[in-house]
Protein backbone atom coordinates (compact mmCIF):
# COMPACT_ATOMS: atom_id res chain seq x y z
CA UNK A 1 0.00 0.00 0.00
CA UNK A 2 1.85 3.61 -0.95
CA UNK A 3 0.74 6.49 0.92
CA UNK A 4 -1.69 8.28 -1.26
CA UNK A 5 -3.93 5.32 -0.70
CA UNK A 6 -3.78 5.69 3.08
CA UNK A 7 -4.34 9.57 2.67
CA UNK A 8 -7.36 8.93 0.47
CA UNK A 9 -8.54 6.63 3.31
CA UNK A 10 -8.26 9.35 5.93
CA UNK A 11 -9.77 12.18 4.11
CA UNK A 12 -12.87 9.80 3.45
CA UNK A 13 -13.07 9.22 7.06
CA UNK A 14 -13.08 12.89 8.15
CA UNK A 15 -15.66 13.43 5.08
CA UNK A 16 -18.05 10.59 6.38
CA UNK A 17 -17.83 12.22 9.54
CA UNK A 18 -18.78 15.90 8.93
CA UNK A 19 -21.40 14.21 6.78
CA UNK A 20 -22.56 11.89 9.65
CA UNK A 21 -22.89 15.14 11.91
CA UNK A 22 -24.99 17.48 9.56
CA UNK A 23 -28.56 18.46 10.87
CA UNK A 24 -31.37 16.96 9.01
CA UNK A 25 -29.61 13.80 7.54
CA UNK A 26 -32.25 10.78 7.48
CA UNK A 27 -32.18 7.82 9.69
CA UNK A 28 -31.49 5.28 6.74
CA UNK A 29 -28.65 7.77 5.43
CA UNK A 30 -27.02 8.06 8.72
CA UNK A 31 -26.90 4.11 9.23
CA UNK A 32 -25.38 3.82 5.62
CA UNK A 33 -23.10 6.68 6.11
CA UNK A 34 -22.52 5.12 10.06
CA UNK A 35 -21.85 1.71 8.03
CA UNK A 36 -19.39 2.97 6.07
CA UNK A 37 -17.22 4.89 8.91
CA UNK A 38 -16.39 1.65 10.36
CA UNK A 39 -15.19 0.25 7.15
CA UNK A 40 -12.96 2.81 6.82
CA UNK A 41 -11.70 3.15 10.55
CA UNK A 42 -10.86 -0.49 10.21
CA UNK A 43 -9.25 -0.10 7.14
CA UNK A 44 -7.00 2.83 8.47
CA UNK A 45 -6.65 0.39 11.69
CA UNK A 46 -5.67 -2.66 9.84
CA UNK A 47 -2.66 -0.52 7.27
CA UNK A 48 -1.80 2.51 9.80
CA UNK A 49 1.11 0.37 10.58
CA UNK A 50 2.40 0.15 7.41
CA UNK A 51 1.74 3.57 6.20
CA UNK A 52 4.38 5.64 4.97
CA UNK A 53 5.82 8.26 7.34
CA UNK A 54 8.65 10.23 6.16
CA UNK A 55 12.08 9.23 8.26
CA UNK A 56 13.87 11.23 10.31
CA UNK A 57 17.42 12.25 11.81
CA UNK A 58 18.86 14.51 13.87
CA UNK A 59 22.48 15.94 12.79
CA UNK A 60 24.34 17.62 15.41
CA UNK A 61 28.21 18.83 15.26
CA UNK A 62 30.83 19.23 17.64
CA UNK A 63 34.58 20.69 17.47
CA UNK A 64 36.30 23.68 16.17
CA UNK A 65 33.11 25.22 14.01
CA UNK A 66 30.58 25.55 17.25
CA UNK A 67 30.97 28.46 18.77
CA UNK A 68 30.11 27.31 22.53
CA UNK A 69 26.41 27.95 23.25
CA UNK A 70 26.20 30.48 20.53
CA UNK A 71 26.45 29.20 16.87
CA UNK A 72 28.11 27.03 14.14
CA UNK A 73 30.07 28.31 11.11
CA UNK A 74 27.41 28.40 8.61
CA UNK A 75 29.73 27.81 5.79
CA UNK A 76 30.92 24.35 7.46
CA UNK A 77 26.87 23.88 8.71
CA UNK A 78 25.85 24.46 5.19
CA UNK A 79 28.96 22.24 3.30
CA UNK A 80 28.61 19.31 6.05
CA UNK A 81 24.65 18.76 5.86
CA UNK A 82 25.47 18.75 2.06
CA UNK A 83 27.86 16.04 2.09
CA UNK A 84 25.80 14.01 4.40
CA UNK A 85 22.18 14.33 2.36
CA UNK A 86 24.57 13.20 -0.65
CA UNK A 87 25.71 10.41 1.36
CA UNK A 88 21.71 9.31 1.87
CA UNK A 89 21.01 9.79 -1.30
CA UNK A 90 24.09 7.24 -2.85
CA UNK A 91 23.30 4.78 -0.97
CA UNK A 92 19.35 5.15 -1.25
CA UNK A 93 20.22 4.59 -4.96
CA UNK A 94 22.81 1.91 -3.90
CA UNK A 95 19.91 -0.70 -1.95
CA UNK A 96 17.65 -0.03 -5.27
CA UNK A 97 20.73 -1.27 -7.86
CA UNK A 98 20.65 1.94 -9.83
CA UNK A 99 24.16 3.43 -8.40
CA UNK A 100 26.55 3.38 -11.56
CA UNK A 101 30.32 4.62 -10.59
CA UNK A 102 29.94 8.04 -12.57
CA UNK A 103 27.23 10.44 -13.64
CA UNK A 104 23.96 11.40 -11.48
CA UNK A 105 22.63 9.79 -8.65
CA UNK A 106 19.44 8.45 -10.05
CA UNK A 107 16.23 9.81 -8.34
CA UNK A 108 18.48 12.41 -5.84
CA UNK A 109 15.53 14.78 -5.37
CA UNK A 110 13.08 12.25 -4.34
CA UNK A 111 15.33 11.08 -1.86
CA UNK A 112 17.12 13.99 -0.69
CA UNK A 113 16.58 15.24 2.98
CA UNK A 114 14.48 18.80 4.29
CA UNK A 115 15.89 20.72 7.45
CA UNK A 116 12.59 21.04 9.43
CA UNK A 117 14.27 22.30 12.09
CA UNK A 118 16.97 23.33 14.41
CA UNK A 119 18.39 20.50 16.45
CA UNK A 120 16.99 21.18 19.88
CA UNK A 121 20.22 21.17 22.76
CA UNK A 122 22.91 21.04 20.26
CA UNK A 123 24.32 23.16 17.15
CA UNK A 124 22.49 20.91 14.27
CA UNK A 125 19.53 20.39 12.04
CA UNK A 126 16.12 17.83 12.08
CA UNK A 127 16.20 16.60 8.83
CA UNK A 128 13.17 14.82 7.49
CA UNK A 129 12.79 12.57 3.82
CA UNK A 130 10.32 14.67 1.48
CA UNK A 131 6.92 13.61 1.62
CA UNK A 132 5.62 11.82 -1.41
CA UNK A 133 3.46 9.36 -2.36
CA UNK A 134 6.09 6.32 -2.66
CA UNK A 135 5.68 2.80 -2.48
CA UNK A 136 6.89 1.12 0.19
CA UNK A 137 9.15 -1.97 -0.12
CA UNK A 138 8.70 -5.35 1.17
CA UNK A 139 9.94 -4.63 4.91
CA UNK A 140 7.28 -1.75 4.78
CA UNK A 141 10.29 0.96 4.33
CA UNK A 142 11.84 3.61 2.20
CA UNK A 143 15.36 3.52 -0.15
CA UNK A 144 15.58 6.83 2.17
CA UNK A 145 14.54 5.41 5.49
CA UNK A 146 16.64 2.39 4.93
CA UNK A 147 19.71 4.83 3.90
CA UNK A 148 19.31 6.66 7.53
CA UNK A 149 19.75 3.27 9.54
CA UNK A 150 22.66 2.06 7.34
CA UNK A 151 24.26 5.01 7.68
CA UNK A 152 24.29 5.86 11.52
CA UNK A 153 25.20 1.85 11.63
CA UNK A 154 27.75 1.86 9.55
CA UNK A 155 29.47 5.03 11.23
CA UNK A 156 29.01 3.16 14.46
CA UNK A 157 30.94 0.12 13.07
CA UNK A 158 33.84 2.01 11.99
CA UNK A 159 34.30 3.41 15.53
CA UNK A 160 33.14 -0.02 18.13
CA UNK A 161 32.90 -3.07 15.57
CA UNK A 162 36.11 -5.08 14.23
CA UNK A 163 36.80 -5.60 10.46
CA UNK A 164 34.47 -9.11 10.19
CA UNK A 165 31.50 -6.85 12.15
CA UNK A 166 32.30 -3.84 9.91
CA UNK A 167 31.79 -6.15 6.71
CA UNK A 168 28.48 -6.59 7.01
CA UNK A 169 27.13 -2.92 6.51
CA UNK A 170 29.69 -2.14 4.08
CA UNK A 171 29.39 -5.43 1.92
CA UNK A 172 25.73 -3.93 1.05
CA UNK A 173 26.90 -0.47 -0.46
CA UNK A 174 27.85 0.38 -3.61
CA UNK A 175 32.00 1.75 -3.39
CA UNK A 176 30.53 5.30 -4.85
CA UNK A 177 27.80 4.64 -1.61
CA UNK A 178 30.82 4.08 0.73
CA UNK A 179 33.16 7.18 -0.87
CA UNK A 180 29.83 9.32 -0.16
CA UNK A 181 30.34 8.31 3.09
CA UNK A 182 33.99 9.24 3.22
CA UNK A 183 33.47 12.36 1.88
CA UNK A 184 31.10 13.21 4.55
CA UNK A 185 33.49 12.27 7.51
CA UNK A 186 36.41 14.17 5.63
CA UNK A 187 34.51 17.46 5.09
CA UNK A 188 34.12 16.76 9.24
CA UNK A 189 38.09 16.10 9.67
CA UNK A 190 39.04 18.86 7.70
CA UNK A 191 37.34 21.19 9.64
CA UNK A 192 38.08 19.62 13.05
CA UNK A 193 34.60 18.45 13.99
CA UNK A 194 32.58 15.24 15.00
CA UNK A 195 28.91 14.38 15.03
CA UNK A 196 26.22 12.40 16.50
CA UNK A 197 23.30 10.70 14.46
CA UNK A 198 19.97 10.25 15.97
CA UNK A 199 17.30 7.86 13.90
CA UNK A 200 14.12 6.15 15.18
CA UNK A 201 16.03 3.15 15.94
CA UNK A 202 19.96 4.11 16.75
CA UNK A 203 21.89 6.81 18.23
CA UNK A 204 25.59 7.47 17.90
CA UNK A 205 27.84 10.04 18.96
CA UNK A 206 31.96 10.59 17.47
CA UNK A 207 33.17 11.34 20.75
CA UNK A 208 35.82 13.63 18.82
CA UNK A 209 37.69 13.92 15.32
CA UNK A 210 40.42 12.01 15.96
CA UNK A 211 38.16 9.16 15.54
CA UNK A 212 36.48 10.51 13.18
CA UNK A 213 39.72 10.60 11.04
CA UNK A 214 39.89 6.82 11.89
CA UNK A 215 36.65 6.38 10.62
CA UNK A 216 37.52 7.77 7.87
CA UNK A 217 40.64 5.65 7.47
CA UNK A 218 38.42 1.91 7.25
CA UNK A 219 36.30 3.13 5.51
CA UNK A 220 39.26 4.31 2.49
CA UNK A 221 39.93 2.53 -0.58
CA UNK A 222 43.27 1.25 1.16
CA UNK A 223 41.13 -0.71 3.78
CA UNK A 224 38.51 -2.13 1.43
CA UNK A 225 39.76 -4.36 -1.09
CA UNK A 226 37.42 -5.79 -4.15
CA UNK A 227 38.23 -8.54 -6.14
CA UNK A 228 35.93 -10.86 -9.06
CA UNK A 229 35.90 -14.44 -7.91
CA UNK A 230 34.19 -17.52 -10.02
CA UNK A 231 32.79 -20.47 -8.63
CA UNK A 232 31.95 -23.25 -9.83
CA UNK A 233 28.74 -25.52 -8.43
CA UNK A 234 25.12 -25.10 -7.11
CA UNK A 235 22.43 -23.27 -5.23
CA UNK A 236 21.31 -24.74 -2.15
CA UNK A 237 18.93 -22.17 -1.12
CA UNK A 238 18.25 -18.98 -1.67
CA UNK A 239 15.85 -16.07 0.66
CA UNK A 240 14.15 -13.67 -2.15
CA UNK A 241 13.06 -11.31 0.54
CA UNK A 242 16.39 -10.70 2.22
CA UNK A 243 18.62 -11.35 -0.96
CA UNK A 244 20.47 -13.57 0.32
CA UNK A 245 21.94 -17.31 -1.33
CA UNK A 246 23.96 -20.19 -0.09
CA UNK A 247 25.98 -21.92 -3.01
CA UNK A 248 27.75 -24.74 -2.26
CA UNK A 249 30.79 -25.60 -4.71
CA UNK A 250 32.24 -28.75 -6.32
CA UNK A 251 35.06 -28.86 -3.46
CA UNK A 252 32.32 -28.91 -0.55
CA UNK A 253 32.90 -25.29 0.51
CA UNK A 254 29.75 -23.58 1.53
CA UNK A 255 28.94 -19.83 0.43
CA UNK A 256 26.65 -17.40 1.49
CA UNK A 257 26.64 -14.16 -0.48
CA UNK A 258 24.12 -11.26 -0.92
CA UNK A 259 21.85 -11.24 -4.47
CA UNK A 260 22.48 -7.87 -5.62
CA UNK A 261 19.41 -4.83 -6.18
CA UNK A 262 20.28 -5.46 -10.26
CA UNK A 263 18.69 -8.65 -10.38
CA UNK A 264 15.34 -8.06 -10.12
CA UNK A 265 13.74 -11.65 -9.12
CA UNK A 266 16.10 -13.86 -7.13
CA UNK A 267 13.13 -16.01 -6.27
CA UNK A 268 14.01 -17.14 -10.02
CA UNK A 269 17.21 -19.19 -8.46
CA UNK A 270 14.99 -21.40 -6.24
CA UNK A 271 14.11 -22.68 -10.24
CA UNK A 272 17.45 -23.95 -10.29
CA UNK A 273 18.59 -25.73 -7.55
CA UNK A 274 21.31 -28.47 -7.23
CA UNK A 275 21.78 -27.88 -11.18
CA UNK A 276 25.65 -27.38 -11.80
CA UNK A 277 26.54 -23.29 -12.75
CA UNK A 278 29.43 -21.46 -12.73
CA UNK A 279 28.85 -17.98 -11.08
CA UNK A 280 31.06 -14.84 -11.18
CA UNK A 281 30.96 -12.92 -7.46
CA UNK A 282 32.24 -9.56 -6.20
CA UNK A 283 34.30 -10.41 -3.34
CA UNK A 284 34.52 -7.88 -0.48
CA UNK A 285 37.11 -7.65 2.51
CA UNK A 286 37.42 -5.17 4.77
CA UNK A 287 41.33 -4.96 6.48
CA UNK A 288 41.50 -8.61 7.87
CA UNK A 289 37.88 -9.90 7.12
CA UNK A 290 36.82 -12.51 5.64
CA UNK A 291 34.89 -11.58 2.19
CA UNK A 292 31.78 -10.97 1.43
CA UNK A 293 29.73 -12.32 -1.51
CA UNK A 294 27.89 -10.19 -3.86
CA UNK A 295 25.93 -11.91 -6.88
CA UNK A 296 25.63 -9.28 -9.58
CA UNK A 297 24.45 -11.44 -12.58
CA UNK A 298 22.82 -14.96 -12.80
CA UNK A 299 24.84 -17.34 -14.27
CA UNK A 300 21.84 -18.57 -16.78
CA UNK A 301 21.06 -14.76 -18.04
Amino acid sequence: MDRSEYAYKAAELGFLEKQAAAPGISKLTLMSVQARIEKARAFLEDNGKHAYRPAKVRLTYRGAPVWGTHGVLAEFGASATQAFSVAITAIAASLSGSLADKGPIPNRLANQLLITGPARGSFGFELEEIPADKQLDIEGTTPVSQAIEILAELLEATTTKSDEELSEPVSRLADRAIAAVSDFLSELSENNASCGVATSTRRFQFSDVEQVRRSKARLSRDNIKEEQETFTGSFVGVLPDKRIFEFKTTGGEVLHGRVSAEIGGPNVINDHLYAEVSIHVTARRIGSSNPRYTLKALPWS
